[in-house]
């Protein structure tokens, strides 16, 4: 999307009980948009505040038969450091969550999963974004190809399930969405909820 776009000024509809009065998009992007926006909580107080508009993103954890996990380490330049990831990346505009989850494990390993499980899904930082992450876990996987932009430089890891969630309670692991998608599926498979899963 181009960046110089003029500044735009959308209708205001009402938001539950809280009111939109005025969004005025002063940032056009390649990933997110920003608005500067002015609401009038249902106590009668007026707030403004910025708001990054995205289309949201999918993640997902390749488990193998003998419950390795396929994990990939990416360069983050604001966080100024190579961080230990689950496969994912944003939503195309009207993609199905899956289906991105499908396309990002296919590009960013070369995986293909027969058996996709939704896991949760979470605002990543309500506070100032609408970004939803959709974490699965992906299972019965048959290898292939990597197909990876030109802008990306990534490379998978192999290890266990047990060693990857010993990372995330050690620092090891610091990434939000990577994090919540191991603790998810390690807390399903203590509740018996995977099926088929190993427990």
């Amino acid at each position: 999307m181009p960046t110089d776009l003029p500044p735009t000024t959308l209708p205001a509809p009402d938001v539950g009980a809280v009111r939109l009065l005025t969004r005025t998009f002063f940032h056009r992007g390649r990933v997110f948009d920003i608005s500067h926006d002015a609401i009038q909580l249902s106590s009668g107080a007026r707030l403004e505040l910025d708001v990054i508009h995205h289309l949201g993103g999918a993640a997902v954890l390749p488990v193998f038969d003998n419950d390795d996990v396929l994990l990939i380490h990416q360069y983050r330049h604001p966080a100024g450091q190579v961080l230990l990831e689950v496969p994912a990346g944003r939503l195309e505009l009207g993609e199905d969550p899956e289906a991105a989850a499908r396309r990002e494990l296919a590009e960013e390993t070369g995986y293909q999963a027969a058996e996709l499980t939704f896991v949760t899904q979470f605002y990543a930082l309500p506070g100032y974004s609408t970004e939803v992450l959709y974490c699965f876990l992906a299972t019965e996987l048959t290898p292939g190809t990597q197909r990876l932009d030109a802008d990306e430089d990534i490379r998978t890891v192999r290890m266990p399930f047990a060693t990857a969630r010993t990372l995330v309670y050690h620092g090891g692991i610091v990434d939000a969405k990577t994090m919540m998608t191991i603790l998810f599926v390690d807390a399903l498979r203590q509740a018996g909820a995977l099926p088929g899963e190993r427990q």
